[in-house]
């Protein structure tokens, strides 16, 4: 056989060789689905990015992201096996373990809540405390958030006028007819505001006994009891994780990476630097620079719990102590900021 037949004939043959090797490689992939928060944006770079990257290959996994929105229940989600990741608020876990489901939590994106008070500077409302005697617009299904902050703070309900609003109605606000408006995301309603010319002050939930968890990552307790689920779930915090440092690094180029990867028509680039930039206070903390990124923080998921049974989420004091496990987090130890 000629000299270059003899070296086609072995490259054939090496390929023949090689190929069973890439299809059992791809079929060892462990195939993982994951439901995001809400619709994809710099909030879930983390999964995006991991995914695109090929984090979650290098990790042995087969990941699947399932956006959210309007009608996408996280939990049940979860609960029916369609998903095995589910991230959303700690309310909705709670009450669901308040009617019999059980999950374990082993991650939380954010440290304190993006939720807030938006009033104008020109209201003079700077704390809890001047609200007294101003307008509060609360908007619609945020009732029962609104008289917990009254509550919490020792304010009467009597002694500021109250009425309610759309639920993402800013005009009322920036036409002057109302002081402060509530609940408002810290990273949206604030800027669209500012931008259109009114100054604001942002008063955070967090600060005044409303704290919790939001995009807190957790799978059902039956999956968690499985053999191998830890070693799955800290193979997928790693990969995130390892976004996530990227993500800190240039938060506006994570923003960018977003935008343009159109994982969600609509983003606005700017909105997204500025959300990106603003969401790194909420996600790093005390804790976090003790512990690490994505700490579960046992004293704030109390707090939740309390709120949740106050504005009536929940017919009882959810016990978290079994909800919560830092054990995967233990697993990957994360980086600290």
């Amino acid at each position: 056989m000629p000299h270059n037949s003899r070296i086609r004939a072995l490259s054939l043959a090496v390929a023949l060789v090689g190929l069973p090797a890439v299809t059992a490689q791809a079929e060892d992939l462990k195939p993982l689905t994951v439901v995001l928060s809400y619709v994809p944006s710099v909030e879930s770079f983390g999964s995006q990015y991991a995914l695109s990257k090929g984090f979650f290959k290098d990790e042995g996994l087969d990941v699947t992201i399932t956006p959210a929105g309007m009608g996408v229940d996280q939990v049940q989600m979860v609960s029916s096996g369609l998903a095995t990741i589910g991230i959303v608020g700690p309310e909705m876990i709670l009450a669901a373990e308040d009617k019999g489901e059980h999950f374990k939590v082993f991650g939380a994106e954010f440290q304190s809540t993006p939720m807030a008070m938006t009033c104008r500077q020109d209201s003079g409302v700077k704390k809890p405390a001047d609200l007294i005697g101003k307008k509060l617009g609360v908007k619609q299904g945020g009732a029962s958030y609104a008289d917990l902050f009254l509550s919490k703070n020792g304010i009467a309900k009597d002694k500021v006028d109250i009425s309610a609003i759309g639920g993402s109605d800013i005009s009322q606000i920036m036409a002057g007819k109302i002081d402060c408006m509530i609940t408002t995301f810290a990273f949206n309603e604030p800027r669209q505001i500012s931008d259109a010319g009114v100054p604001v002050n942002v008063i955070k939930l967090g600060d005044y006994g409303m704290n919790a968890q939001q995009n807190s990552y957790f799978v059902s307790a039956d999956f968690y009891a499985k053999p191998d689920s830890k070693d799955i779930l800290a193979r997928y915090l790693r990969a995130e994780l390892k976004a996530w440092e990227e993500f800190f690094k240039n938060p506006e180029a994570a923003a960018e990476f977003m935008v343009e990867g159109g994982f969600h028509d609509g983003l606005d680039l700017d909105q997204q630097k500025y959300q990106a930039k603003e969401q790194v206070k909420f996600m790093t903390s005390a804790l976090t620079a003790e512990k690490g990124l994505f700490w579960v923080d046992p004293k704030t998921w109390e707090e939740t719990a309390q709120n949740a049974l106050t504005v009536g989420q929940t017919s009882k004091l959810v016990d978290t102590t079994p909800i919560l496990t830092t054990e995967i987090l233990d697993m990957v130890a994360p980086a600290k900021h």
